[in-house]
């Protein structure tokens, strides 16, 4: 057997052995369970959380490298404290802290989005990393290291969404990660629960009507987010809110990125979705969505430019490893925990996949993708309908 089939096949292995028990133990020294954690949710906004399981009163202040402050009061959801900062600058850095009487309680920086005129940037992206928990944590150990503005998670935060206890250890894991930049989530099959933690842990009745979807602008780009355990066709409340939100971000001429947990294209153990690439891909074609990134399956992929948009899979963030197998519309695959990192430079993307070791296994420069599609000048150039021939 080939090497990197035997590597495959040990990963698969060690993967499948990982339980949902797998422990975790925080460091010590925390004085909150969880938190404090950040969320862009509008212009010059900033929500900042944190889990408080004794105190109910809480101020954040904050201080901009630039010289401005600020200060919020808390409120108190049960045991989640939030504030929503307003009228923060983009671009400096912001210090914050949360204060609980006179003592500091937990702090962090972050950036509420670019200056004005500035259009370099870097963010990143995984998913998936529910299982193994300490793979999770090198994967936010390495990502802490790295200088980001922000991150985007494809979903399935968690194991079992309506376990109150797994959502701490999420949040603990990834509290240094987000000490230092906004998180920007999308919602996973197994992030669902009857008991309402990813909405409740995320704030969305405080800024997204409670809507699990929603649009975020950083820079000159659009991000927005797809919740796709909502069985959506044409028409319903989420399709209108995405074709809007991609009309009007292709009216300012901004690049565009999609991020939700299914992949409308992907090689791997559940493959591609296909009724949500029914609906997707003509929106994409129709508004020039540069970039769609997934998770769901337990790999990494990235497509060739389908319709001048190009899909990528990032969900071994934690999952148990699966095998993909690459189809002719893919660009790159790879099966081993990693995580994304994607420069914007004025109207260009350039994404690097990096693995645990530091290595850099892709990279490739995403071309501005206008609406209606690319001139199709090459005859090699793929197609929605070239890629639907050979899909799975």
């Amino acid at each position: 057997m080939p090497w990197a089939r035997v590597a495959i096949a040990i990963a698969i292995l060690l993967g499948a052995c990982v339980t949902p028990r797998a422990q975790w133990t925080e460091a010590p020294g925390r004085k909150l369970p969880a938190g404090p954690y950040s969320m862009l949710v509008g212009p010059g906004t900033v929500l900042v959380a944190w889990r408080d399981l004794k105190e109910r009163s809480a101020t954040v202040t904050w201080t901009s490298d630039d010289g401005k402050t600020g200060t919020a009061t808390a409120r108190y959801d049960g045991d989640l404290g939030s504030v929503v900062l307003k009228d923060v600058p983009a671009g400096p850095l912001i210090h914050y802290r949360v204060m609980m009487h006179g003592e500091e309680m937990a702090a962090g920086v972050l950036r509420a989005g670019t200056a004005p005129g500035q259009t370099k940037f870097r963010f990143a992206v995984f998913g998936d990393t529910r299982t193994n928990h300490q793979v999770h944590r090198a994967v936010i150990e390495a990502l802490v290291k790295e200088d980001i503005d922000f991150y985007l998670h494809t979903g399935d935060m968690v194991e079992r969404g309506g376990r109150d206890d797994l959502w701490t250890t999420f949040f603990q894991i990834e509290r240094e990660l987000m000490e230092k930049a906004p998180i920007v989530p999308a919602i996973g099959n197994h992030d669902l629960g009857n008991r309402g933690y990813y909405t409740k842990y995320f704030f969305l009745d405080k800024w997204s009507n409670g809507r699990s979807y929603f649009v975020t602008d950083w820079g000159n780009v659009r991000f927005v987010s797809l919740d796709v355990t909502i069985v959506c066709e044409k028409r319903c409340a989420q399709y209108e809110f995405v074709r809007q939100a991609l009309e009007d971000g292709a009216s300012q001429g901004k690049l565009m990125v999609l991020f939700m947990h299914n992949p409308p294209y992907s090689s791997g153990a559940h493959g591609s979705d296909l009724q949500l690439r029914a609906v997707l891909s003509k929106l994409c074609k129709t508004y020039g969505v540069e970039l769609v990134v997934t998770g769901h399956d337990h790999d990494y992929e990235r497509t060739k430019p389908i319709d001048g948009t190009t899909y990528v899979v990032s969900g071994s963030a934690g999952a148990p490893i699966l095998a993909v197998n690459p189809h002719p519309f893919t660009a790159a695959a790879r099966t081993e925990p990693h995580y994304v990192l994607i420069d914007v430079d004025g109207d260009k993307l350039s994404l690097r996949a990096i693995n645990l070791r530091g290595e850099v296994f892709d990279s490739t420069v995403i071309p501005n993708n206008p609406p209606g599609g690319p001139v199709a000048v090459d005859p090699h150039a793929w197609t929605t309908e070239k890629a639907a021939a050979v899909a799975p």
